[in-house]
C-alpha cells in the first residue's frame, strides 16, 4: 500500500485458482505476472503450478520483505524485486532485476546491484522531478536502466 502504488486494492474479486487460469487463458499472452500489493503474502504455489502447467511463463514482482517458498523458483522464471526498505528477506535464490522507485526516500547508496542481473530505476508517479533525479543517477550508472510506467501514460490501469 505504497502511496504511489498502481494496485487498486478495493476493486479485487476473490477467485479460485481454476477461475484465475480460465481468465488468463482468455488473453493471447504467454507470460503471466504475479504482482499487486505483495504476492508472496499468499500461498502462490497452487496458482503458479496451474499456470506453469498450462504453458505460461511466469514473472513475479515482489517487494522482497517476505521469504519466497523455494518451490516457486522451479515455477517462476523471472524475478523482479522492488525493495521499499532494506534489508531483503532471506531465501531469494535468484533475482533477475532489482527495480527501485526513485522518489523522496530513494537512496542511491542502498542499491544492491550485486544481487541481480539488472537494476532498473522507476521515477515515482512519473513526476518530472523524479524523472530528472532518475536520469541524473543513470548518468553515474550507465549500466542501470530506466523503467517507465508506460501503462499509466497510455491511461491503462
Amino acid at each position: 500500500r505504497c502511496r504511489f502504488c498502481d494496485t487498486e486494492f478495493g476493486t479485487g474479486v476473490p477467485m479460485a485458482v481454476d477461475a484465475v487460469c480460465a481468465e488468463v487463458q482468455r488473453h493471447p499472452a504467454r507470460w503471466a505476472c504475479l504482482t499487486g500489493g505483495e504476492p508472496l503474502g499468499q500461498n502462490l504455489e497452487p496458482l503458479a503450478r496451474a499456470l506453469h502447467c498450462a504453458g505460461y511463463r511466469l514473472h513475479i514482482e515482489t517487494n522482497g520483505t517476505l521469504p519466497p517458498a523455494p518451490v516457486l523458483f522451479e515455477l517462476i522464471e523471472h524475478w523482479t524485486v522492488s525493495p521499499k526498505r532494506p534489508p531483503l528477506a532471506e531465501g531469494f535464490l535468484r533475482i533477475d532485476e532489482l527495480k527501485y522507485v526513485v522518489g523522496e526516500s530513494f537512496r542511491e547508496d542502498q542499491v544492491q546491484e550485486e544481487l541481480a542481473r539488472f537494476v532498473y530505476l522507476q521515477p515515482e508517479s512519473s513526476r518530472p522531478r523524479f524523472v530528472r533525479q532518475a536520469l541524473e543517477v543513470l548518468r553515474r550508472h550507465p549500466h542501470w536502466r530506466l523503467s517507465c510506467r508506460v501503462h499509466r501514460w497510455l491511461g491503462l490501469r
